[in-house]
């Protein structure tokens, strides 16, 4: 079991190029002494160790590294060139900053002799140096670490910062379609072939529009914000949406964001389906389909689906008998276990199987409205993370404020627009696009959903559009309204502001497309 983590700042002197830095780190992790060998940084594949940290009795690494930039591309192909170079498999990259200036940041898996690492993974330009900051993990133990590798993001200041040549990559997909190439052999030969010094670095040095962020202050977090996948809570602000997972497709609008706390890294939401409020770790996808509420990892290895039931004379034991039952009717490779975390009861739903990619289930029950209803939380998970993904689950429960409205009053009657669980604006904009209004329906829309989702929205709508201009047989006009939807879904993909949503974002973009190229026939961006 890993202890409580405690954080100190720790600085690292340079050892080459300035590069010294400073971060918060476990305070009892060990710093390696690094051998003095040169590197041939010819090789466009090479980086100089800046520093190892590793957990006192665990295979836990932290690694910081440099090399020279490369002479062109974008951080994200680079980002993309080094991950394919290791083997990584990236299950989710994004944008986000570290050090004052853009990175690009994610998590990955890596087969190893212990079984699979989980690698969360940092790339920066600074001064014509490329850094690669990164935490290494078996994945059993990842989740109850992870507060190391934001603690340390968020601290990272470089000694010497020069400033960065880019001042964004939002223009740039999260996960290219085709493997990102191999620097030129152009591009290699104009890279230095030593040790980047004061004199062979040239860069911006306009810092004032590069601040530093040192961001969290550890001791101020939460326990449920050590769930965390991200710095902000820009996931829960999605329109509706599709998400796919390893045996699970859910739909539905974003929850209603009551307060944040970026120290804490949570969110308090409320949801209409469960008449109630509760917190939320930032970074994961909050969806509320009118019946029930699905909490998901944008790495799609935790499904949390929240509903409220009604008892029907029964009792716990009856419901977690009716669970358990339907868990053994699907196999007998699996173990299944009661017990209590205060008022709520559980069944938990293990695997026998050892392999990496076994799920389990746990089946949490909240008693509500003295006794009558339950609030029943539905877990899937692959089984390393069952533990940590329990106790997640735990303090959502615990910290739910259910709404003063008794669940079996009856609401009051919907309208029709209404009935099909889209807002009153959606139906709206349709209308105008009928009328051909095409500038009203996405000035509606942007209006009316403040935040990244108007994008999708807009390109549904689209779509839509796109579908009923080829059953008029106008399908010039189709293919426009086909070009509008596509540009609308890449630029929704863009938006991705972490290493959290960046995949998530890039998948909804390339199922959306197929469905797009599918109903019109063919795909009029690729050239014929």
């Amino acid at each position: 079991m890993i202890a409580e983590l405690q954080f100190a700042p720790r600085t690292f002197a340079a050892r080459v190029a300035e590069l010294g830095f400073t971060t918060r780190l476990p305070r009892d992790w060990i710093s390696h002494e690094l051998p003095a060998e040169p590197v041939d940084f010819s090789d466009p594949t090479s980086f100089l160790p800046l520093a190892i940290v590793t957990a006192p009795h665990s295979a836990i690494v932290f690694a910081f590294a440099a090399r020279p930039a490369h002479g062109d591309g974008t951080l994200h192909d680079w980002a993309w060139y080094h991950l394919n170079h290791n083997g990584l498999q990236p299950r989710a990259i994004g944008q986000d900053r570290v050090g004052g200036v853009p990175a690009m940041v994610g998590e990955a898996l890596q087969a190893s002799e212990m079984g699979p690492m989980v690698v969360r993974f940092a790339f920066l330009e600074d001064g014509n140096r490329l850094l690669n900051l990164s935490f290494t993990a078996p994945e059993i133990l990842a989740d109850a670490v992870r507060d190391a590798w934001f603690q340390m993001l968020a601290s990272f200041t470089l000694e010497t910062p020069r400033g960065s040549r880019f001042q964004s990559e939002s223009g740039t997909a999260a996960n290219p379609i085709a493997p990102v190439p191999e620097p030129s052999e152009e591009s290699s030969a104009a890279e230095p072939a030593t040790t980047p010094t004061d004199e062979s670095t040239e860069a911006p040095n306009d810092l004032e529009a590069l601040p530093n962020e040192t961001g969290i202050d550890g001791e101020a977090g939460s326990e449920l914000g050590n769930f965390a996948l991200a710095h902000h809570a820009a996931t829960l602000s999605q329109v509706p949406m599709v998400e796919t997972g390893a045996g699970f497709d859910v739909s539905g609008l974003p929850p209603i964001v009551v307060e944040t706390d970026d120290d804490g890294r949570r969110a308090t939401v409320a949801a209409r389906s469960i008449r109630a409020k509760f917190d939320v770790p930032y970074g994961w996808h909050v969806l509320d389909d009118t019946e029930r509420v699905h909490i998901i990892d944008p790495g799609r290895q935790v499904w949390i689906r929240l509903e409220l039931i009604h008892r029907d004379g029964g009792d716990d034991e009856t419901l977690l008998d009716t669970f358990e039952a339907a868990a053994r009717s699907e196999g007998a490779g699996i173990e299944c276990e009661r017990g209590d975390l205060g008022r709520i009861r559980i069944l938990r739903v293990r695997p026998r199987s050892t392999e990496a990619s076994a799920r389990g289930v746990l089946e949490m029950l909240l008693p509500h409205d003295e006794g009558t209803w339950v609030l029943w939380a539905h877990v899937e998970a692959i089984a390393s993370r069952l533990r940590s993904v329990e106790r997640m689950v735990e303090l959502i429960l615990d910290n739910t404020v259910f709404d003063p409205l008794p669940p079996n009053e009856p609401a009051a009657e919907p309208s029709p627009a209404a009935r099909d669980g889209k807002p009153e604006w959606w139906h709206q904009a349709l209308a105008l696009e009928v009328e051909d209004q095409l500038v009203a329906a996405e000035t509606l829309i942007r209006e009316r959903c403040p935040h990244i989702g108007f994008a999708h929205a807009t390109a549904e709508m689209y779509r839509l559009r796109m579908g009923r201009l080829l059953a008029a047989g106008d399908r010039a006009a189709a293919r426009e309204a086909f070009l509008k939807a596509s540009a609308f879904i890449r630029y929704y993909a863009s938006l991705a502001t972490s290493g959290g949503e960046g995949l998530a974002l890039s998948e909804e973009r390339d199922q959306f497309r197929a469905v797009l190229v599918m109903e019109f026939g063919s795909d009029p961006e690729v050239p014929s």
